[in-house]
């Protein structure tokens, strides 16, 4: 399970380039296609449902490897919730049981588990697997599949009645989160790895439910790239936020829209790398 798991994330390969985010970066990007047209190898770390805090853990884990020797670039997922701190899992620590051998992973998880659950898991190791989303993810590592397996379109109407009736979530700046991001890119640039934070697109309806904070969210995260060395913005928001056809709901790209996101991203590595 756990060689699995560790080649599905790449974590156990030496890579130039590190992208870490949650499903929406995993949705928007295929691994595959970066390394066979970049020929450079890629670690594609992205997890459902973490935060900015478990992205600076999932960073330290890689960073601390015998693998981070070869990095030069991370794609860092962002978008317009980063640091509103609510509507991801609450108990996303869970999805790092199977690293608890890790010391700052094992610290990490202690911090947030209940004594119990933290003990069972340590001590009974095949219980650190014992979640879908973790079996899944090592038997995709055996098999070699990144496939993005999304391939609905987006139902505005429905989503456009939730947003009316006042369901979306808010957009926020907690400063716990904002603090949690400036160490983890710092933590980066300090190695001389450049981060490039990548906004990858979400649905226009969305993002004009609260438009004057998310241009807002938008502008801190550009002046954050312009006033800091090895950093950089990718916003694919102004391009493609418009075109349903790519988004299999208001946040996630289907197979379509990845193919296009990319294509983007490829295009601009080129020059990085």
């Amino acid at each position: 399970m756990s060689k699995g798991i560790d080649s599905f994330y790449g974590l156990n390969q030496h890579s130039k380039l590190l992208i870490v985010g949650h499903s929406h970066l995993m949705l928007a990007t295929d691994k595959e296609r970066i390394e066979y047209e970049l020929h450079t190898a890629v670690s594609k770390y992205t997890r459902e449902g973490v935060n900015v805090a478990d992205k600076k853990i999932m960073i330290r884990q890689y960073l601390e490897s015998d693998c981070s020797d070869s990095l030069r670039i991370c794609l860092y997922g962002v978008d317009l919730f980063t640091f509103t701190g609510q509507g991801l899992s609450q108990n996303s620590y869970q999805l790092f049981y199977p690293f608890m051998d890790n010391p700052s992973i094992s610290n990490y998880i202690k911090a947030h588990a209940t004594p119990t659950d933290y003990w069972l898991r340590k001590l009974v190791r095949t219980t650190r697997y014992n979640d879908d989303g973790i079996k899944n993810a090592s038997i995709r590592g055996w098999m070699n599949d990144w496939s993005n397996r999304k391939n609905g379109m987006v139902d505005t109407e429905t989503y456009k009645q939730k947003l009316q009736n006042g369901n979306e979530r808010h957009i926020g700046m907690q400063q716990e989160l904002i603090e949690d991001f400036k160490e983890t890119v710092k933590m980066m640039t300090d190695r001389g790895i450049k981060v490039i934070l990548v906004n990858t697109p979400t649905l226009d309806l969305l993002n004009g439910y609260e438009p004057e904070r998310f241009k807002m969210i938008t502008k801190w995260f550009k002046d954050f790239a312009q006033n800091s060395p090895f950093v950089e913005y990718w916003d694919f928001n102004p391009q493609y936020a418009s075109k349903y056809e790519l988004f299999h709901d208001c946040l996630h790209l289907n197979a379509k829209g990845q193919e296009i996101i990319t294509t983007e991203i490829i295009r601009k590595l080129r020059k990085e790398l």
